[in-house]
């Protein structure tokens, strides 16, 4: 080596050697690199090695905050939860997010441990389980270990046969099916009358003869004020993949404005009785933690196109039946109920308060006597859950973060009513060759999480449910008791047909069933209800 080459590795080993003791000397002083403002470092994770498919099971996971931000939950805020990985945003757990819960803060520097139920594939197979923290920046820091659970399939019975249906009664009549009901068409409703808009409120629905003797129907907005409309039922068009253009408006035919200068006012279901010219409707607060509220309200409609307040009551297990109003027959009611034909109900959905029926909710009472306002209704139970009693319902769903009214499904076709379902409406139909009551029913589907201060469910799903008239009468007769009738059959309605059913009405004569749904087709950016018409075959 000559000099030249042994002055370079001089001069090499002199640079590499400060250098070296430069990062030292920094090490020992207590130097480091500033952390980034966002940064996670993977602690721990719990999960199962080996699952059955549709099997809903726990998880935990433990991340460090390596970063300078403070992770954050709330709904004014981007939140900082888990994501899931490999891909990133994929939903083969049943969700891709898993929540730090509402309130909590995790400082720099701290551990936090998440905690969810996920729900395996319904395919048998090898699957990834990956997860990172994500916030306001998008995901950031390191991932998790990738596990790889085994998915087995899930072991069968023998299959079930579905269930008989009840046989005819001693007059021959037999239950009703969703096959006997045929869908006629559909319209839109008016978007705006008065103080109230279609967009956001929630319709009850009720059948009302003109002088000239043609039907019509009466509706109530509720948002953001709140009137009561009269509208013809115009012609009929088949409301398929979700075009409404084909669907006329249907006509306003009277204002009657609002019902109530109150904050008591119709946002549950309405009945109206020719006979008397009365308008019973319900009221509901979901938020309320108070004494009885005066559920049951009714007014007279006067020819003269004024609204008279007759009366106010208040319900026994209000939650159970503030839903709606509407009539059983008279024939059932001398039979079972000692006369009384108003039926309220329609149960469901776990408010802050509770209890709600776990299920659809049905009581008789005799019409309301002005002289006794204020005063509970004598109320005959009809149908009713009080839990641990629970109405059944498919499969499709898991509870991530709710430890009340959150069973596990059995399997995909079997579960049981959660905190995110919820029954809004209902008729009894009782014709001279068939009958049944029919609670249509709200089921939340998927991820189902108290988050934010809010129920969420990642989807839902419209169902009928029918239920057996001489039920409901054993029921009153003290026979059985509410929380042991199921319905005999539960029909999915359409996806098509638009969200939850806030009102109804049936028309013995023409045998024809109204049924308004929420969220049916997009105004601008409201999504507006429609009428449904069918007729029993």
């Amino acid at each position: 080596m000559d000099r030249a080459e042994r002055w370079a590795c001089v001069v090499h080993f002199t640079v590499a050697a400060a250098l070296a003791a430069a990062l030292l000397g920094a090490a020992e002083s207590g130097e480091a690199q500033p952390a980034p403002e966002w940064d996670a470092r993977f602690v721990t994770m719990q999960v199962p090695k080996r699952l059955v498919t549709d099997q809903v099971f726990h998880a935990t996971i433990t991340m460090r905050n390596t970063g300078t931000q403070t992770w954050r939950e709330g709904r004014d805020i981007t939140p900082t939860r888990l994501r899931s990985q490999d891909p990133e945003g994929n939903t083969t757990w049943g969700t891709n997010y898993i929540i730090q819960g509402q309130g909590t803060t995790v400082a720099p520097g701290q551990e936090f441990t998440y905690k969810s139920n996920l729900k395996a594939p319904s395919t048998p197979g090898e699957y990834g389980f990956r997860w990172r923290v994500a916030g306001k920046p998008g995901c950031f820091g390191e991932p998790t270990a990738k596990e790889t659970i085994v998915v087995e399939k899930r072991e069968e019975g023998p299959a079930v046969p579905p269930p008989a249906l009840p046989p005819p009664d001693e007059k021959g009549k037999r239950v009703l099916t969703i096959e006997d009901f045929e869908y006629l068409g559909s319209f839109k409703v008016p978007p705006k009358v008065g103080r109230g808009g279609a967009g956001y409120s929630e319709c009850g629905l009720a059948l009302r003869k003109a002088k000239d003797g043609s039907l019509r129907l009466l509706l109530n907005y509720t948002h953001p004020g709140q009137t009561l409309c009269e509208i013809e039922i115009p012609a009929l068009a088949k409301f398929e993949n979700r075009n409404a253009a084909p669907l006329k408006v249907a006509e306003v035919k009277k204002d009657w404005g609002p019902l109530s200068a109150s904050k008591v006012s119709p946002n549950g279901g309405l009945w109206w009785d020719e006979g008397t010219k009365t308008l019973y409707w319900t009221y509901y607060h979901g938020y309320w933690t108070g004494g009885p509220l005066p559920v049951l309200n009714a007014c007279k409609l006067g020819d003269d196109g004024t609204v008279t307040v007759v009366g106010s009551w208040t319900v026994p297990n209000q939650k159970w039946h503030w839903g709606g109003v509407t009539r059983l027959s008279r024939e059932f009611a001398e039979r079972y109920t000692g006369g009384r034909t108003l039926a309220l109900g329609f149960g469901g959905y776990y408010s802050i308060c509770g209890p709600a029926s776990r299920g659809p909710a049905l009581g008789a009472i005799a019409d309301p006597d002005p002289a006794n306002q204020g005063k509970d209704v004598d109320l005959v139970e009809l149908l009713g859950y009080k839990s641990p009693a629970k109405a059944p319902r498919d499969g499709n769903y898991f509870s991530a973060n709710c430890g009340f009214w959150a069973d596990p499904p059995e399997n995909a076709g079997s579960g049981y009513w959660t905190f995110d379902d919820c029954c809004h409406s209902g008729v009894f139909i009782d014709l001279p060759d068939s009958h049944a009551y029919i609670a249509f029913v709200r089921l939340g589907t998927g991820r189902m999480g108290y988050d934010y201060g809010a129920i969420r469910s990642a989807g839902s799903a419209q169902y009928w449910y029918f239920y057996n008239p001489r039920d409901l009468g054993d029921v009153a007769k003290g026979a059985r008791k509410p929380g042991s009738v199921v319905p005999y059959l539960m029909a999915k309605d359409s996806d098509g047909m638009g969200g939850t059913a806030t009102g109804s009405c049936f028309d013995a004569g023409e045998r024809k069933l109204y049924l308004v749904r929420t969220g049916c087709y997009r105004v601008g950016t409201e999504a507006h209800p429609l009428v449904h018409v069918y007729k029993v075959k």
